[in-house]
Order: C-alpha cells, then sequence, then structure tokens
C-alpha cells in the first residue's frame, strides 16, 4: 500500500500499482521522485504537521508535510531546511539541496499549496521509546551520552542557533550506538510539544515541551543555555525512568527533586545536571566548551583509590594462582563498589491503620523520639512522605495511612499510585500480632500495590509483614522477653513459669496465624514490640528488624543509607564486618607477592576505618580514623599479615566508633584479640596454598551470611574453585 499526502483524503490508503488517488485524484507520485510508503506516527488532524516513510528510489526517507501555510509555520520549517543543509554531523540527520519543496493539491473546492520536508531516515529508536523497554541509565552511560549530545550542540552553537526542543523523544538511538538529535525545526512531532502565540513584547515564536522547557523560553526569550536546561531534564528522564512533568519541585529554590530516584548517580554528576537545570540561564554554564571540560573532570572524579585498586588487580589478574584469579573476579564483580559507593536516602513505604503502631515504629528504628504517637485519625486516606534524621542520616517514609480499612476505592487507589510514583524501597506492613479484622481489604491492597509497582519499575516490590503490639497478647501483665518461637525445647524452657510458657504459645499462635493469612504476599515477617516512654523500655526484635530491612533494599547505596539512619546496632556491626570483609580481600589481593604494593594495602586499610565511622556519625572522621590508626601502631602496610591485620583494624573501628561509651584502650584491646584469633588460622591457611585461603575467604564470607543475612559473594554451591 502507499498513502495519499493529501490531509484531507477520505480514503488515504490505496492500491500500489494505482499512480493518482482513487478518492481525490491527486498523484501519489511526490515531486516525481517519492513513493509514500508509510505514517511514521499516527494521523490526527488536529497536528500541525504529518510525518511519512517514503522510498527515494529504493531508499527510505522521512517526509514532513505541513498541513497549516501559516507563515510562523513556513518559516520554521525553511529554517529546518536550511540548518540540517548547513550542518554536518554524524548527529544530525542529513537533508539534500532540494530536500525543502511544495506542491499544489487539487481540491474541490480549489488548490492548496503543502510546504514538503525530505530528512534522512534515522534506524533505530528514540530514547523515549527506548526507555520503556529498558532500565535507567548507568552514570558511566549517561556521561558517554552527554558526551555525544554536547558535541551536537557545541555545532549548532557555533552556528548561532539553538535547537529548543530538546527530549527524549527527540533523539534517536542507531545500532551504532551513536545518538542523532532530530526536529530542528521545532515543528510539533512529539505529543506534548506545541506552539503558543505570540504575546505583544515577546519575539519569537514559543515552543514548549511539557517538564523539559526553562522559564524563559516559556516566555518566548530562549538563548542557548536553555538548550541546557532541556538536556538537563532529559538526563534526569533517562537516569530516573520518570518524566521531569511527575517529579516533585523544591517549594523554596524551585530545583527538581531527582535524585533519590537515581542511587546510581554520583554527587560530581548529580550537582552538574542540577546546574544544568538551574532556573537563570546566567546560572547555567556558560557554553558547550565548559560543559564538556565539567564532563571530563567528572569522569576523572571516580574514586581515584578504587580506581587504581581495580586497574592494579584487573591488570595481576594473569598472574594470580587460578583460585586467587576467580576469587578476585569475584570481588571486582560482587565487592568492590561497597568501598567506593555513594549513599542515598532509602525511601520505606509504611502500611498500617490508626493503632498500628507506625509512628511507634519508626521511632524504635531510628532510635530516638521524631513522631508523635497516637495522632493518627482513622478516616485520614492522605499519602503523606516524612524525612527523619538520625546522626546526618537520613529516612524517607511513605505512609499510606491505613486504606486497607476503607471502602472508598479512590483512596485506596490513590494510594497505591502515591507509593508506586514514590519508587520505595520497600514496604513495611504493620499490623497488631493479634488484629485479623480486615485480612480481605488488606489482601486486596496489597495485591493491586504490588502489581502496579512491578508494571511501573519492572521489580518486586519487597514486603515485610511487620507484626507488632506482641506484648499485649494475653496474658498482658506477662512481659519476660525473649521468645523462641519455633524452638519449643529450649534448655530455659522448664524455668519458665506457666504463664510465661502460656504468653509465648499465644504469641506464637497469633504469629502463626498472620503468617498463614498473609502468606501470598510476603514470606518475610518479623514480630516486634516497639513500646517505648520515658518511663518503660519494652522495645523487642527491632534489630532484627533493621536487618531485615538492610537485606532487602536493592541497591548499596540505599543499603549504606539505611545502615547509617537506622540506631540498631546489630545492623551497622554487621554494615562494618561486611566493609571489613571486602577490604582484607582487597588488601591481601593488593599485597600479593611479587607485585604486591604495600600504599595500596594501607590506603585500603584506612578508607575502612573511614567508612565505619562514617556509619556511625555521617561525618568526616578521616582525622580520627588516622589518629585510631597510629594508637593501633599500624603505620605502614604488614605485607605478611595483610588479612589479620585488616580484621583486627575493623574490629577496633566497630568497638572505637559503633559500640557506645567505647574508650581507645578498649579498641586496641579488641585489635589485638582479633589479631590473635585470625593470624593463626590465615597462616595454616597460606600453608596449604591458595586454596586453602580462598576457602578460608568463603567460609567467613558464609558465616556473614549465616550471622547477619548479609549477601554472599557466591551465589551458588558449585566448588569453582
Amino acid at each position: 500500500m502507499i498513502y495519499c499526502i493529501n490531509p484531507w483524503c477520505q480514503q488515504r490508503q490505496n492500491p500500489n500499482h494505482v499512480e493518482r488517488c482513487q478518492a481525490c485524484g491527486n498523484s501519489l507520485f511526490i515531486n516525481e521522485r517519492y513513493w509514500i510508503v508509510r505514517p511514521l506516527r499516527e494521523l490526527h488532524q488536529q497536528d500541525n504537521s504529518e510525518v511519512f516513510e517514503v522510498d527515494d528510489r529504493g531508499t527510505s526517507k522521512v517526509l514532513k508535510v505541513l498541513k497549516q501555510d501559516g507563515p510562523k509555520w513556513v518559516e520554521m520549517l525553511r529554517r529546518e531546511a536550511t540548518v540540517l543543509s548547513a550542518l554536518k554531523h554524524p548527529g544530525i540527520p542529513r537533508i539534500e539541496p532540494d530536500g525543502y519543496f511544495t506542491i499544489t493539491l487539487s481540491l474541490g473546492y480549489g488548490s492548496k499549496i503543502l510546504h514538503c520536508l525530505v530528512i534522512e531516515k534515522i534506524e533505530g529508536q528514540n530514547l523515549w521509546q527506548w526507555l520503556q523497554q529498558n532500565k535507567p541509565i548507568s552514570q558511566k552511560q549517561a556521561l558517554v551520552w552527554l558526551q555525544q549530545l554536547v558535541e551536537i550542540l557545541a555545532l549548532v552553537h557555533e552556528n548561532n542557533l539553538y535547537h529548543r526542543d530538546i527530549k527524549p523523544s527527540n533523539i534517536m538511538l542507531k545500532p551504532d550506538g551513536q545518538l542523532v538529535l532530530i526536529d530542528f525545526g521545532a515543528v510539533k512531532y512529539a505529543t506534548k510539544t506545541y506552539l503558543i502565540s505570540i504575546d505583544k513584547g515577546f519575539e519569537g515564536t514559543k515552543v514548549v515541551s511539557s517538564g523539559y522547557t526553562p522559564p524563559e523560553q516559556i516566555q518566548g526569550k530562549a538563548v542557548k543555555q536553555s538548550d541546557f536546561f532541556a538536556l538537563g531534564r532529559t538526563f534526569v528522564n533517562l537516569l530516573t525512568g520518570y518524566p521531569p512533568s511527575v517529579l516533585s519541585e523544591d517549594s523554596t529554590t524551585g530545583q527538581l527533586i531527582w535524585r533519590d530516584s537515581a542511587p546510581q548517580v554520583s554527587k560530581p554528576l548529580a550537582d552538574f545536571i542540577d546546574s544544568l537545570m538551574a532556573l537563570s540561564p546566567n546560572h547555567r554554564p556558560e557554553n558547550t566548551r565548559v560543559i564538556l571540560q565539567r564532563l571530563e573532570k567528572i569522569s576523572r572524579q571516580t574514586d581515584e583509590l578504587m580506581q587504581a585498586i581495580e586497574l592494579s588487580i584487573h591488570s595481576s589478574l594473569s598472574q594470580l594462582p587460578q583460585p586467587l584469579k576467580f576469587f578476585a573476579e569475584q570481588i571486582l564483580k560482587n565487592k568492590l563498589q561497597r568501598l567506593a559507593k555513594q549513599s542515598r536516602i532509602p525511601k520505606i513505604a509504611l502500611y498500617g491503620r490508626s493503632g498500628a503502631g507506625k509512628s511507634s515504629l519508626i521511632n524504635a528504628i531510628l532510635g530516638r523520639c521524631v513522631t508523635k504517637i497516637g495522632l493518627a485519625k482513622a478516616t485520614t486516606q492522605i499519602t503523606e512522605i516524612y524525612d527523619y534524621e538520625r546522626n546526618g542520616w537520613k529516612l524517607r517514609f511513605v505512609d499510606s495511612r491505613g486504606v486497607g480499612d476503607s471502602r472508598d476505592h479512590a483512596a485506596f487507589q490513590q494510594a497505591i499510585n502515591d507509593i508506586v510514583q514514590n519508587k520505595v524501597d520497600i514496604l513495611l506492613f504493620v499490623i497488631p500480632a493479634d488484629e485479623r479484622a480486615y485480612v480481605t481489604s488488606d489482601i486486596d491492597f496489597l495485591t493491586e500495590l504490588k502489581s502496579a509497582h512491578k508494571r511501573r519499575h519492572g521489580v518486586e516490590l519487597p514486603v515485610i509483614l511487620v507484626l507488632n503490639k506482641i506484648d499485649r497478647i494475653q496474658p498482658t501483665s506477662e512481659w519476660n522477653p525473649p521468645y523462641n518461637l519455633f524452638d519449643s525445647q529450649t534448655p530455659d524452657a522448664k524455668l519458665k513459669t506457666a504463664r510465661l510458657q502460656a504468653k509465648e504459645t499465644n504469641i506464637r499462635d497469633c504469629v502463626m496465624a498472620r503468617i498463614t493469612e498473609y502468606k501470598t504476599l510476603s514470606s518475610i515477617y518479623v514480630y516486634v514490640c516497639t513500646l517505648w516512654d520515658e518511663y518503660d523500655d519494652k522495645r523487642y526484635n527491632i534489630e532484627e528488624l533493621a536487618l531485615r530491612i538492610y537485606k532487602c533494599i536493592p541497591d548499596e547505596a540505599g543499603k549504606q543509607g539505611f545502615g547509617g539512619a537506622t540506631a540498631a546496632i546489630t545492623l551497622k556491626k554487621a554494615v562494618a564486618r561486611d566493609y571489613t570483609f571486602v577490604a582484607a580481600c582487597l588488601a591481601f589481593l593488593t599485597g600479593w607477592f611479587p607485585f604486591g604494593d604495600p600504599k595500596g594495602v594501607l590506603s585500603i586499610q584506612s578508607r575502612l576505618v573511614s567508612m565505619i565511622a562514617q556509619i556511625a556519625t555521617n561525618a568526616d572522621q578521616s582525622n580520627e580514623a588516622e589518629k585510631l590508626l597510629r594508637q593501633l601502631g599500624v603505620k605502614q602496610a604488614d605485607r605478611k599479615s595483610p588479612l589479620s591485620t585488616t580484621f583486627a583494624i575493623g574490629e577496633a573501628a566497630i568497638r572505637y566508633f559503633i559500640e557506645q561509651d567505647s574508650t581507645m584502650e578498649q579498641a586496641q584491646q579488641a585489635f589485638v584479640q582479633e589479631k590473635e584469633r585470625r593470624e593463626p588460622e590465615f597462616q595454616e591457611a597460606l600453608k596449604g596454598g591458595t586454596n586453602k585461603i580462598v576457602s578460608k575467604l568463603r567460609e567467613i564470607d558464609q558465616e556473614l551470611y549465616e550471622h547477619y543475612g548479609l549477601p554472599r559473594m557466591y551465589e551458588d554451591d558449585k566448588d569453582d574453585v
């Protein structure tokens, strides 16, 4: 089939062998050269242009046709033809000298002139289409694509031109990886771009793309820095997966709030993108040369120490014995990022009706009273977002405010939409352990929520069933934790009174009932007590809950943010010991004879202490870290015992920074004890060769998994070495 170019034709499709449209009689062989093969988007009568794929003597090209011949529209199409003829770049579509032309249509009431432009057809997808099928891009990919687009803009701006409509749908990705910037006429091409009539006092035509256009361009006063604003908004979309129009803005500064949705982005790159999107053009980069210089600097600003270590290990892999070679590859693949990652504010959704204990749960997790208890109204149906801070670390809670007990479908759906839009890391479903009145509505709500989250983000939403208020289970007057609910043969069972045993049995029955009722929604559950005030502290199992949350958070940046914000000492120790394990492995590989690097070993150990200190306080503790190493007598790398020394340094840092009220003397004692414990183990392993060393390290890796639930370096049970 071929198409009729007449936008008013009642029969657009025609048989291939027909040279004139059977409905309106106009020629189907455009300009005696082009056959119209198909429309490249749906034809809408309200649009001001149509875009077709055409056959130019065997070559596919793109034909843009104006349906309106107003002076401004024609001027923009002619300018596009002129620009594309002048600019020569692989990232800009080509046009032939005779690419712009007009044709005359015969209409029943007279004739009509159509203005046409034939452009090179770019194979591939535009970035909006690409993003619908792929996850948000990485920082590495962002830097590559930014470089390409800024180089294209450099050529455009050098010719005293502004693109004025940069957005994902106007950027094509070719199969070879080259980006191509399209739509240089700023004519309507995507559904959210439109033209606004010129107001008195403004010069030029306004081009507006929702979410991407800067304020000055909306006023009809575009400058070259307007392209930088749109470029920044484009990369927010690519890095978060969200169009800028759905993201919130800071009520004070007007800046887009997007960083939490892009945990893979380093602070230098995020700062740079924010500078592109500054509200005033004067606060954006001056020109493309400045942007390219900053991009080069950001590319170099990745952690130089970790980069050097990674390169060193990579270059030495061929020289390592096979077991160590495999072990080093696993570290580089799975663990190195833990010593070089960025932190971000983790987002936790809360579900629970009034009285479920959500406020007291937040207080228990943070280890201090940050919310007032018991103020939520049963009728409240508004999803609210709260930020809470502890020692400089923040947690963000998205509270759906108990929609499960409502019959209001609109509130039900609104809560789901709000939680999904905020792209939370995890959902804590909080119910009193002895409550079962709303199981059906709870399951309906959570089933739809998980389904909507999966559709929007492509991953399952982790759900933890938090069974709260186990203290109020009968007999309420008894409270004597710990409770071993699933092991009735505990050694102290005979020492418990009948009332205490009854309490434990009733807690077990309630917990098992809730687990059974909600088993289709989550296999992860924790039973807790969050009762805590100035007179009494009955908190129970909060450390276990913190560990479960930490394990479920999907990325390292979010894990670090949660580990710092929580008050759970057990979790902080777990994170610190995970750091210690990674640092010990790297120190061993970095110091491996004969190509060892003593300075690298000491740098890793110093970095380890700084990171453990940061988990405790989120402050720059570099001076304290150096002080601790000096007090421990670690002035240079111990190449004979890098493993035991690094493990000992980690334990000393845990004692000094994380455990409360610890002294330097206690830290020194922990260092000595851990060194004396570990050294014989590793020396014995060294006698057995690299296989024994790797086996010992894998044993420690497994211990961390079993004791704290931390991810293992090896997720399978195959004996690869």
